[in-house]
C-alpha cells in the first residue's frame, strides 16, 4: 500500500510541478504527460519493483483509450485509497480488500454473466474448491463511480461460509446470508441504508413480542 501511493504521488507531483510551469493545462496534454511519465518510469525502474504491474496497467490503458483513460483521476483515487486508513475507504474499495485477502487465503474468485447464474449449477462447477462468486451485471450496476454500495449485491459462496463472513466483518461490510444449503450459501451484501433499515426492522419486531 505504501508503495502504491508514493508511485500515485510521485505521478501527481511530476504533473504539478509542470503545470506550474505552464504545461499540461489541457485534458489531452495531461494525458500525453502521464502516459509520458508512466513510460519513463517503466524503462528507468526507479520505483519498486512491487509497484511494476500497476505502471504497466495503467500505461497500457492509456496507450488503449488515449483521454479515456482518464489516468489523472485513476491515480488521484489510488493515492487516496492507498493512503487512507481502510475503513473511511469506499464500499467498492473494502470489498476488493476482503476479495483479495480471500483470495491470497487459495479461494477462487469468478464473475460470471448472468446467463451463467445458476446456483446449483455453478456449486457443482466449483465444489471442489473454496469459491466466492457474483455476478459482473450486479457489481457494475450496484456500485457508483465513487465505490458506494447502492444495492444488494448477491454471492454464491462455496466452502465455509464462516471464512467469508469473518472476511466482511473485519473490514465493516454488512451482509445476510439469504439461502444455506449443504456445501454452499447465497449471501448478499447490503447498502448501508438497507443495512439501517433492516436493523430497524428487528427492533420494531423485538418491540411487537
Amino acid at each position: 500500500m505504501a508503495d502504491l501511493a508514493h508511485f500515485a504521488w510521485c505521478a501527481l507531483v511530476g504533473l504539478r510541478l509542470a503545470q506550474q510551469d505552464g504545461q499540461a493545462l489541457s485534458p489531452l496534454t495531461v494525458h500525453t504527460f502521464l502516459v509520458r511519465w508512466l513510460a519513463d518510469a517503466q524503462k528507468q525502474r526507479r520505483l519498486p519493483r512491487s509497484v511494476a504491474p500497476d505502471i504497466d496497467s495503467l500505461l497500457r490503458l492509456g496507450r488503449q483509450k488515449g483521454p479515456a483513460a482518464n489516468l489523472l483521476k485513476r491515480l488521484e483515487y489510488l493515492h487516496q485509497s492507498c493512503s487512507e486508513p481502510l475503513m473511511q475507504q469506499s464500499d467498492l474499495f473494502r470489498l476488493t480488500h476482503a476479495i483479495e485477502y480471500l483470495r491470497s487465503q487459495g479461494w477462487v474468485n469468478a464473475v460470471v454473466t448472468d446467463e451463467e447464474w445458476v446456483p446449483v449449477s455453478l456449486y457443482t462447477e466449483y465444489a471442489d474448491v473454496s469459491a466466492l462468486l457474483v455476478r459482473k451485471s450486479e457489481l457494475q450496476r450496484h456500485f457508483t463511480e465513487e465505490g458506494k454500495q447502492s444495492a444488494p449485491v448477491d454471492f454464491i459462496v462455496v466452502g465455509d461460509s464462516r471464512v467469508v463472513s469473518d472476511a466482511l466483518d473485519a473490514r465493516e461490510l454488512r451482509y445476510a446470508i439469504r439461502e444455506q444449503h449443504a456445501g454452499w450459501c447465497l449471501l448478499s451484501l447490503l447498502p448501508a441504508e438497507e443495512t439501517h433499515f433492516a436493523a430497524k426492522r428487528s427492533e420494531a419486531r423485538m418491540n411487537e413480542c
